[in-house]
């Protein structure tokens, strides 16, 4: 809450606005006002308790879900509008009444805070992300998530934060079979930027263009032999077999474990960072 007001002003600010006392952005009340409208949207209800924004504005009742709502997700969907509206609405205007904070340092902070109360979740890429182990977070989905920012990725971008989305939500088989979706894209990007030709976008016919074509140094090909069954079999394996994600389940729901589910976001990002580095570092 703090964070928030630092970074986009206090509920004063609406108040002060509207009796045209300080110059107030639209954007910035505006970020209040685009949150509550499509987190009450989302939630089916015509406010957020427990107060009525026709009374005092949009941001009290923001601040107000956040600090006595009991619902983990919706909480931390809104955290995720406001943040994401700040960091595409906010950035580079820092003279603001009463702003205190700038976009890049209130989504560090939140981020800290999250990590120094062993908060299981992050700020990146537009959105809330579960975090099971931050060593595998921070030096292979964050790396990921960078690498795919370029505008090039971007299909493969939306599919891997979509995976994630879905991973927080506990859909996963439908995690799975989008962090699969993601790991192809990243190859077809890359064999389309090469022009290089495929007649098939399995993950299994991609892989085998990215090697014949030297994606690979030449002196490196021994070594990532075991890379090639790895990266081929590894997430490709998980993901088509039944209930997975990929194919029909039959009569029987099948159980997929987050556990596994981990492991697959986990593995399908390492195989991004290592394709897109390799594609970057290949002349």
């Amino acid at each position: 809450v703090q964070i928030l007001m630092d970074a986009i002003g206090g509920p004063g600010i609406w108040e002060l606005a509207v009796y045209g006392l300080v110059p107030v952005e639209r954007a910035r009340l505006g970020c209040w006002e685009g949150a509550y409208a499509q987190l009450a949207k989302e939630m089916g209800v015509r406010r957020l308790e427990p107060s009525d924004p026709r009374f005092q504005g949009y941001a009290p009742p923001c601040l107000e879900f956040i600090r006595r709502s009991n619902k983990v997700d919706e909480v931390l969907s809104l955290i995720e509008l406001l943040f994401r509206s700040i960091e595409a609405q906010v950035e580079g205007t820092q003279n603001w009444f009463a702003a205190k904070q700038g976009p890049q340092n209130a989504i560090d902070e939140l981020n800290h805070r999250f990590r120094e109360h062993s908060i299981g979740y992050q700020y990146a890429g537009g959105q809330i992300v579960q975090v099971d182990n931050q060593y595998l977070h921070s030096e292979v989905v964050e790396p990921a998530i960078f690498l795919l920012r370029n505008a090039e990725f971007k299909g493969a971008l939306d599919e891997f934060m979509d995976a994630h989305r879905h991973y927080r939500e506990s859909r996963y088989k439908e995690a799975i079979a989008v962090a699969g979706s993601a790991f192809e894209s990243t190859m077809k990007t890359i064999c389309d930027r090469r022009s290089w030709g495929y007649e098939r976008a399995t993950s299994s016919a991609l892989i085998e263009v990215l090697f014949n074509n030297g994606l690979v140094p030449s002196e490196l090909q021994t070594h990532f032999t075991s890379l090639r069954g790895v990266v081929g079999s590894g997430l490709t394996n998980v993901r088509n077999q039944p209930g997975r994600g990929a194919h029909g389940q039959g009569s029987d729901p099948i159980e997929v474990p987050g556990y596994l589910t981990a492991y697959c976001l986990h593995l399908a990002a390492a195989n991004i960072v290592f394709l897109i580095e390799a594609h970057n570092a290949k002349s």
